[in-house]
């Protein structure tokens, strides 16, 4: 069963979060209500999956596996973008620079992410941009770890 399934929530990227919030206290009340006849592994994936749908990185991640399609490529078109983000932090001196730097890295981040609700149903431009998604993010935690 998908996580999808699991949480009684329609497969889509775009999801309603309270209904998946809703879905999950509910199942989890189930579960342990009945938590002599259930097994650990059923705690284990209404957990799992309540935690992967809620996080949108970890949400597209997944909607592209079960998909069939890859999630480990980033689309050639964006190298260049990303050698400048690259480039442009390695200019930056001051904190003020960097913090400037990390609130553009952010809302780019947001508008990725509402770039993907709008094209799940072209799972090609879907998974371009989740490629982009996913560099920019790992980009971002990378320099937050550094600072």
């Amino acid at each position: 069963m998908n996580y999808f399934e699991a949480l009684g929530i329609p497969v889509g990227y775009r999801i309603n979060e309270e209904d998946l919030v809703r879905n999950y206290l509910r199942k989890q009340s189930q579960i342990h209500s009945d938590a002599g006849t259930m097994e650990s592994g059923e705690f284990s994936h209404i957990n799992t999956a309540y935690k992967t749908l809620s996080h949108p990185i970890d949400r597209a991640k997944y909607f592209l596996e079960i998909q069939g399609k890859c999630t480990d490529s980033l689309d050639p078109e964006f190298a260049p973008e990303m050698f400048s983000l690259r480039e442009k932090y390695e200019t930056l001196s001051t904190p003020e620079e960097k913090k400037k730097f990390h609130d553009e890295l952010s809302k780019l981040i947001r508008e990725l992410i509402e770039t993907l609700e709008k094209s799940e149903d072209d799972l090609g431009k879907f998974q371009k941009f989740y490629g982009l998604l996913r560099f920019t993010n790992s980009f971002l935690e990378k320099i937050d770890f550094c600072d």
